[in-house]
């Protein structure tokens, strides 16, 4: 049994999970987000370890209607319209059904490109599931100033 000083102690990461995603091994937390789709604002934030799978997250409220991509196929949510992309072999009308889920959840990658290329903010080098929530908060605070301004230069109002 390896025995660890006091130091290393609390240089260790206690609440951060393993997960796989396409061949890669990664270790830490994952950021849920719900994005407005007419102003591109994040509504909502939840921060769970790597290894919680997206579809265990739901934050949609009833009377919604949320954009999802094709791993949420058969999952249940609390709103009310369900645009959840089929998976499986696809009928021509349901190959198009997804074509427009697709354009329409395109803008919710955006946040986390701008987090990441603007704000140079890809990693959070704390080590407790709530310290990593707050940080993540507060990066999604910036990325919405971020937004207000870029609305602002096309003289689009939010309300």
């Amino acid at each position: 049994m390896v025995e660890f000083t006091d130091t290393q102690k609390r240089h260790m990461d206690k609440d951060g999970s393993f997960s796989v995603k396409h061949g890669q091994v990664h270790y830490g937390y994952k950021s849920h987000i719900k994005l407005d789709v007419n102003h591109h604002l994040i509504r909502d934030v939840e921060v769970t370890t790597a290894s919680v799978h997206d579809s265990k997250v739901d934050l949609s409220k009833p009377d919604e209607v949320v954009y999802r991509d094709r791993g949420y196929t058969g999952k249940e949510t609390k709103a009310k319209g369900n645009g959840s992309m089929k998976r499986g072999n696809l009928t021509i009308w349901e190959k198009l059904r997804n074509k427009r889920i697709a354009k329409k959840r395109a803008p919710g990658e955006r946040p986390f490109s701008v987090i990441k290329r603007t704000f140079n903010g890809d990693r959070t080098y704390v080590k407790t599931l709530s310290r990593v929530r707050v940080k993540e908060m507060f990066k999604c605070f910036a990325y919405d100033l971020y937004q207000l301004v870029t609305l602002e230069r096309k003289r689009i109002s939010v309300s």
